[in-house]
């Protein structure tokens, strides 16, 4: 396989607008099965994770297969940027949408240009060490590694840690490590975060990304691995908290002197229910506002079972919400609608009338190709299979603690 080398037909730090070298690039990303985050250029959004499933260089065209599905209003010419890595070097790249080939299969054009990049696609928040925060990460198996220390900085993309310990598996022996002993690239197939904020424990995968020398200790740098969305919500939610401890600081210093004289203890907590993390008490404006525009059709028969989900799902601001009592009814009104932003549909799993998973991707395909409908299958008891298909999601029976549902909703709308 001839693979484009940092050190073959560029140098570091230089542009790459050689399209025979670039088309190398992306057939070297094909080949090799690389995952590399996308997002909308220009914009603080979430990345989308990528893989190169087909370059057709005739028509100057990639297919890039998503693990979740882009917004149903986006538009073709929409600007994107690739964030790749080739041999030790990490590129970005433009590259501009083209539109749907497939499920989860979109059309992007080639790049033409390739520029190095070693910037932080994510803001960075400071840890102290009385905060307590502590990372444990191994290199592999036996007789592999274990390092540890508290936490410098946390990020949606990774993390930084200073280095306490440097221990061998198989026989427990501490090591001296010098800067060689932290090879860039090197993989850390078991990544642990202890006593973060509201979150005792989050377990990864992750890279070493680089390493610095600092008073005469290590901190190395560490990029994730691929995060399920789960994942990526309880980092988010941490973060959250920082970004409004930040907030709170900054404006502190500014504020006029506040009033000292004595409150009530209902008035006492108001300050602090400002600070909590957006969505931890109630939802924000954002979110109500997506909810009251979001379509969804409840399929499933008339009765006080159905009254009670209508109930709970208007109680939390799904207002344009539409029953049907059967599950054709549904179909036949998604197949009529001409509007290409299909509505959330919601039915019972363990309904006679309920279709099998297979039944309902197959009848994702039948929409069309430039329609994607996402699922929620309500289950009373044990939940049934999970699909690989992250538009089709089992959510338990509604209940008055919304947190057991109410979050999975978000998600299949895009609300998350």
């Amino acid at each position: 396989m001839n693979q484009v080398k940092s050190s073959g037909g560029f140098g570091r730090g230089a542009p790459v607008e050689d399209p025979v070298v670039i088309r190398q690039a992306m057939q070297d990303l094909f080949q090799q099965e690389v995952e590399f985050p996308i997002k909308v250029e220009g914009t603080h959004t979430l990345p989308y994770t990528a893989r190169v499933q087909h370059v057709d260089a005739a028509k100057g065209l990639l297919h890039l297969k998503l693990i979740r599905p882009l917004p149903h209003e986006l538009a073709a010419g929409a600007g994107f940027e690739m964030l790749f890595s080739l041999g030790d070097q990490r590129f970005e790249a433009p590259s501009v949408f083209q539109g749907r080939h497939d499920y989860l299969l979109y059309k992007f054009t080639i790049p033409t240009r390739m520029a190095p990049s070693d910037r932080r696609r994510h803001k960075r928040y400071p840890f102290r060490p009385r905060e307590k925060a502590y990372v444990i990460a191994q290199d592999g198996g036996l007789p592999g590694h274990g390092i540890s220390g508290p936490l410098v900085n946390l990020s949606l993309g990774g993390l930084a840690f200073r280095v306490d310990r440097v221990m061998r598996l198989d026989d427990h022996m501490r090591v001296t490590p010098g800067l060689g002993f932290f090879d860039r690239g090197k993989g850390l197939p078991m990544l642990k975060i202890r006593d973060l904020p509201n979150l005792p424990l989050f377990e990864a995968r992750g890279v070493l990304a680089n390493v610095w020398e600092r008073d005469g200790e290590f901190v190395i740098g560490v990029q994730f691995g691929e995060l399920k969305d789960s994942e990526l919500r309880e980092i988010q939610r941490v973060l959250d908290i920082r970004e409004n401890m930040q907030r709170a600081s900054s404006v502190a210093p500014s504020s006029p002197p506040r009033d000292t004289s004595p409150r009530s203890p209902a008035e006492s907590k108001g300050p602090a229910a400002r600070v909590a993390p957006a969505g931890s008490r109630t939802p924000d404006a954002l979110k109500r506002l997506g909810r009251r525009t979001t379509r969804l059709i409840l399929a499933m028969d008339p009765g006080p079972d159905r009254d009670q989900i209508r109930h709970h799902l208007q109680g939390t601001g799904f207002l344009r919400l539409e029953s049907m009592d059967t599950l054709d009814l549904a179909l036949a009104a998604f197949r009529a609608d001409r509007n290409p932003a299909c509505p959330l549909l919601m039915l019972e799993s363990q309904s006679e009338h309920a279709p099998s998973l297979t039944g309902i991707q197959a009848l994702q395909k039948d929409l069309g190709e430039t329609r994607e409908l996402p699922v929620a299958l309500i289950h009373r008891g044990e939940a049934p299979p999970d699909s690989e298909d992250p538009l089709i999601r089992p959510v338990p029976w509604p209940s008055e603690d919304i947190s057991t549902w109410l979050p999975q909703l978000d998600e299949l709308v895009g609300l998350e």
